[in-house]
């Protein structure tokens, strides 16, 4: 086998060195761009999430305010169009029921607390479940009432399921599902005003310490 002079063999070095450089740079350069590219998905998927739940909030915040507003109140139908599809006004039973027409309410406490929200960027539409729920109706029987004299019926609370879909670029709720209805709800604790409130502990003020003096007699030389 013939000998190899020294400087093929400081070329071939050379050649593996240069081979190794370039295989570790592009190994950096690949890994960087990967990094760059899942930092900027994430980013996307953020802000598209974000984005989402923001809107999802104020559509069925202000769509289901206007929807028992519509039942109560015999509110502005025509305003349903803005938060619901026309599909899912023309199915919904209690936006046509006449249970609250023969009183005129003058006002009432409305609540809506949100569950369950699934609000994926790579999903088309999305679903939130919520517990509406509404006290303290205020209002009069009218003319055709049953009993002139008596009060508006209490709400019966509903948890639904709504699904939001998009509409000609804008989104709309476009079904409400029934869950439960009446579920059981835990009523928050009343404060009672006659109520003592509890002892507390008085501080005991600690004397202030005296400093200690002594008095050295001097011892006489013998």
């Amino acid at each position: 086998m013939p000998e190899r002079s020294p400087q093929k063999i400081k070329k071939l070095r050379e050649h593996a060195e240069r081979l190794r450089f370039f295989s570790r740079s592009s190994l950096y350069i690949a890994r960087t761009i990967a990094l760059v590219f899942l930092g900027v998905t994430l980013c996307v998927l953020s802000f598209v999430f974000c984005a989402r739940l923001a809107n999802l909030y104020i559509l069925v915040n202000e769509g289901m305010a206007l929807r028992i507003e519509c039942i109560l109140q015999d509110g502005p139908r025509e305003e349903l169009d803005n938060y619901f599809t026309a599909e899912c006004v023309a199915a919904d039973g209690r936006l046509y029921d006449a249970t609250y027409q023969p009183y005129t309410v003058s006002s009432y406490n409305y609540m809506l607390d949100f569950s369950r929200i699934r609000v994926w960027p790579w999903q088309g539409d999305l679903t939130v479940d919520v517990l509406e729920q509404a006290d303290h109706i205020v209002g009069t029987a009218n003319s055709n009432a049953v009993d002139p004299d008596s009060a508006p019926p209490p709400w019966t609370p509903i948890r639904y399921r709504l699904t939001a879909s998009k509409v000609k670029g804008s989104w709309r709720i476009s079904a409400i599902a029934t869950l439960t209805v009446d579920p059981k709800i835990d009523p928050l604790p009343t404060y009672d005003p006659e109520r003592s409130p509890l002892p507390m502990a008085t501080p005991t003020v600690s004397p202030a310490l005296t400093p200690r003096v002594s008095i050295v007699t001097p011892t006489p030389f013998l």
